[in-house]
């Protein structure tokens, strides 16, 4: 068959493979566009069995109380309750949201995916723990999901507060789709007797229980992921809050006076007795105002009449 003028002409297997190509990236984009646009049923806050938390504390504790799963079209909520000894009002939990899909913008029941930056995170850690003082840590840390922050909160009761935040996005793939959206998680937490690096500790333990996509690459200044760093310099562990000051006992004991002890004198060395210590052998001579010995050195000498006082003449 002789080709039409003007028109070119493929070889029958290069058609073919055209056609494939295009099949498969119509597949590709097709399948991306879902992966990217999974939409939930949504349900009201509901109790589940801890096998379906979507994030677990670290073993040995503090222990799993409770755990509450809201769903949304575009994310699930989860609110995981942990025991609690502290004296301070507020709860210990773990609050995690996975988005299954970009987030909502305030117009439907889609949730609000709000990062970090347009956050009062000091406003909330001071609502979580009311009273508690919190301070915002300076320190740069990160897990093996990568950073995340945390404020430290130390009341007169005697606990130990913090309220941690952390953020996992993903990488994009190479065609600029994402299969699932950012993970963000909240951790609050009151312990007695705990020290800040105890509680900050519970973050490095922290595990996601689900599938988990690679997240973005930390930058390589800082280091990489699965390579946690804590605050800990040339001093040992960096507190937010540092004691400087031991507590006070509550049955204080009283000081004992002791009297001072003499260092011994190098043979040969010449005594110098005290001013008030009278040398061997020296005679004392007591103080006119102050001798009240009723012996006399002389003859004693009435006083004269006062000149007011009339005498007899023998008139």
């Amino acid at each position: 068959m002789t080709p039409k003028a003007g028109t070119a002409s493929f070889p029958p297997f290069r058609s073919g493979l055209a056609r494939a190509l295009c099949a498969a990236g119509l597949i590709g984009l097709l399948l991306s566009g879902c992966a990217s646009n999974r939409t939930n049923v949504p349900q009201e806050a509901r109790i589940v069995t801890p096998s379906e938390s979507v994030i677990l504390p670290p073993p040995g504790g503090p222990a799993l109380v409770k755990v509450t799963t809201t769903s949304f079209p575009n994310a699930i909520r989860q609110d995981v309750w942990l025991e609690t000894t502290a004296r301070s009002t507020g709860e210990n939990k773990i609050s995690v949201i996975r988005f299954t899909d970009k987030g909502g913008d305030g117009s439907d029941a889609r949730l609000r995916d709000i990062p970090f930056t347009n956050v009062n995170l000091t406003e909330e850690a001071l609502a979580a723990w009311p009273g508690s003082g919190m301070a915002v840590s300076p320190f740069y840390v990160q897990n093996d999901y990568g950073p995340f922050g945390y404020a430290i909160g130390k009341p007169a009761n005697g606990d130990t507060c913090i309220y941690a935040w952390q953020r996992i996005d993903p990488m994009l793939k190479p065609s600029g789709a994402v299969d699932r959206g950012a993970i963000v998680i909240r951790l609050q937490m009151c312990r007695q007797r705990s020290t800040e690096q105890q509680l900050l500790e519970v973050m490095y333990r922290l595990r996601l229980n689900t599938a988990v996509f690679p997240p973005n690459k930390a930058p390589a200044l800082i280091g990489r992921n699965s390579a946690p760093i804590r605050p800990i310099g040339v001093e040992g562990f960096a507190e937010v809050i540092p004691i400087n000051v031991a507590p006070q006992s509550t049955n204080p004991v009283k000081a004992v006076a002791t009297k001072p002890v003499a260092a011994p004198l190098p043979a040969g060395t010449p005594l110098v007795p005290s001013p008030g210590t009278p040398a061997a052998g020296t005679v004392i001579v007591p103080s006119p105002s102050t001798s009240t010995s009723t012996s006399t050195t002389g003859p004693v000498v009435p006083r004269p009449p006062s000149s007011g006082t009339s005498t007899s003449t023998g008139q």
